[in-house]
């Protein structure tokens, strides 16, 4: 029987050492084991092992109960198979696109037009690995004045083609054998049977309100091991296969963002053509952008619950934004607002602003199907308008303070370093929707080049709107900074007025002046009342703006914000350009 008050066993510990002295604890409490060497006796080898059980145990169920939750999930096929129970997909890894010119020469001047096949092949080599791009859809190239030439679009990823055979006696899974699956590239069709070749198109569902019972539909879903499965409708929700039926699927296996930023390509196979031709040239007319890896798993932990509260309906900004990201993997970042905070306000609309990967603006067309597949789930009486966004431009100015003594390194590498410190807090911090300049992390961010000579930043940030102003007709131009503007720090970069070299400025009490200088120097106005600033709401007006010429590919119109962090709003974006940036260095021996 038990000697003292200790004579329960502790089970809240779940370290072996401290399970082990809770046993050892708890048995020395025991009349049989009263006075015994539990150190010095086989009991230890005992006691070893019945510890390490426990805390292997502890271990395995505590795991297990994290696996058991999406939050606490870190085996990445639990937390897809979680996201699963509420309707979400995770994104798949994206082939990288870019747009080329093919031209085709030698081509009998009586031929009208001739087919450029899916899946042509042409290829472009990154640091020695080379990689295949192909065509994603067939191109139609027609005789023009005797020029066979034409613009397409190449994808990256190696085009695979997989068969199952539906067997009732053998259910199977339809899981694609490959990692890196551009999902986006699928394509399903249905042959009868090995002895019917009729072929029946299968679309991918993403509106399952739309599915009906003979619907030829597939969805898709993350299986395991980064592999997705393909799965058929019921025949309540969507048609059902039959038995002998041959599934034919297409796919593009990709390497995700390694091809971004290409710039030379070269074709590969183009032997679908049927057309003779004695030669084909290639011209790159957009680098190679949008390629992605495959969704990480703080991405989907974080999407999926976000994801099902919009419910497949559009109705408040958010579900808008959980929407196209989630169905377009190519956004970077999307927004959207009601009418009413529109600057005027319009209402019985909802303006979205967009953002793909590696561009600055989506194309019309792009826009213009995004408006497409969201249109049949907002509200009837709401008009979904996709605008382009608007950007700033953060021009910085540092002064870096570096210890002398201690580099190792020239002046030009250190400033080198620096620039690639704003490159990469651009990147990381700022140019989405909704993020804005805290001026403290910049600094800090400068402080943490890796340069163990640094010894401190100061910074300033200018802010700057651009422009391309009509050279024909005299037009208002409007500049919303959206944030409060310090008095008499205006300028621009230089136009042609009346014959002269002029630029802008502001007289510090809300008017926006053209200037230009004199043989001596000194500033001559040649308009003291051009426009308009608003130095609360940062907003500069220039009024029946017309100069003859402007240097460079645009006008640029620089002020400084009245405090260190910038905030964007609504469709506006903030990026620094590190082209416009200012390093100057202070070498200190002390």
């Amino acid at each position: 029987m038990a000697t003292s008050a200790n004579s329960y066993l502790q089970v809240t510990e779940l370290d072996f050492e401290e399970i082990r002295t809770n046993l050892k604890s708890y048995l020395s409490t025991q009349s049989q084991f009263q006075d015994y060497d539990f150190e010095g006796s086989a009991m230890a080898v005992l006691l070893d092992v019945l510890s390490y059980n426990t805390h292997y145990n502890a271990y395995y169920i505590n795991m297990l109960a994290n696996e058991m939750f999406l939050d606490t999930s870190q085996q990445r096929d639990s937390v897809v198979s979680h996201a699963k129970l509420v309707g979400y997909t995770p994104v798949s890894a994206i082939g990288a696109t870019a747009n080329v010119t093919v031209t085709f020469s030698g081509v009998s001047p009586v031929t009208a037009q001739f087919t450029i096949p899916k899946n042509s092949k042409f290829t472009t080599t990154i640091d020695d690995i080379q990689y295949t791009y192909v065509t994603p859809q067939a191109y139609t190239v027609t005789n023009s004045s005797n020029t066979f030439s034409r613009s397409i679009t190449i994808k990256e990823g190696l085009p695979l083609t997989h068969r199952f055979t539906v067997n009732d006696a053998n259910p199977q899974r339809f899981v694609l054998p490959n990692e890196n699956v551009d999902v986006s590239s699928i394509s399903v069709r249905v042959q009868e049977s090995a002895a019917d070749t009729t072929v029946t198109e299968f679309t991918r569902a993403t509106n399952v309100s739309q599915v009906f019972s003979t619907t030829p539909v597939y969805f898709v879903e993350e299986a395991y091991d980064l592999k997705y499965e393909i799965i058929f409708g019921s025949g309540s929700l969507g048609k059902s296969l039959k038995n002998g039926n041959i599934i034919i699927i297409d796919y593009l296996v990709c390497n995700g963002d390694a091809t971004n930023g290409a710039t030379t390509f070269s074709i590969d196979d183009l032997t679908g053509i049927t057309e003779p031709y004695t030669t084909a040239t290639i011209a790159t007319n957009s680098n190679a952008i949008g390629g992605r890896p495959a969704e990480t798993i703080d991405s989907i932990k974080f999407n999926a619950p976000r994801f099902y509260q919009t419910q497949n309906r559009a109705v408040v900004d958010n579900d808008y934004q959980r929407i196209l990201l989630a169905e377009n993997s190519d956004l970077q970042s999307v927004i959207a607002f009601g009418g009413e905070l529109a600057s005027p306000p319009v209402y019985g609309k909802v303006y979205v602003a967009v953002k793909p990967f590696g561009e600055q603006f989506a194309t019309a067309t792009r826009k213009q199907q995004l408006r497409e597949s969201i249109l049949n789930r907002v509200p009837l009486a709401i008009d979904p308008v996709f605008i382009d966004p608007d950007y700033t431009y953060l021009i910085p100015s540092v002064t870096t303070y570096y210890s002398a003594s201690q580099t190792v390194v020239s002046t030009g590498a250190i400033e080198t370093q620096i620039l690639n410190s704003i490159r990469d807090f651009s990147t990381n911090n700022l140019e989405r929707f909704g993020n804005r300049l805290r001026y403290s992390r910049f600094v800090r961010a400068l402080d943490n080049t890796q340069n163990g000579s640094i010894l401190n930043n100061d910074a300033t940030i200018n802010i700057q709107k651009r422009f391309v102003p009509n050279t024909n007709l005299a037009e208002r131009v409007t500049l919303n900074f959206n944030n409060p503007l310090r008095a008499s720090t205006l300028t621009s970069s230089q136009f042609t007025l009346n014959g002269f070299q002029a630029s802008l400025d502001d007289d510090g009490n809300g008017n926006v002046r053209i200037y230009r200088f004199n043989e001596s120097k000194q500033k001559v106005f040649i308009n003291d009342n051009a426009g308009t600033i608003d130095y609360t709401n940062g907003t500069v007006i220039i009024n029946a703006f017309r100069p003859s010429a402007y240097s460079g590919i645009e006008m640029k119109v620089t002020v400084i914000p009245n405090r260190l962090d910038v905030i964007p709003i609504r469709e506006q974006i903030l990026i620094m350009d590190v082209n416009d940036a200012k390093v100057t260095l202070v070498g200190e021996t002390r």
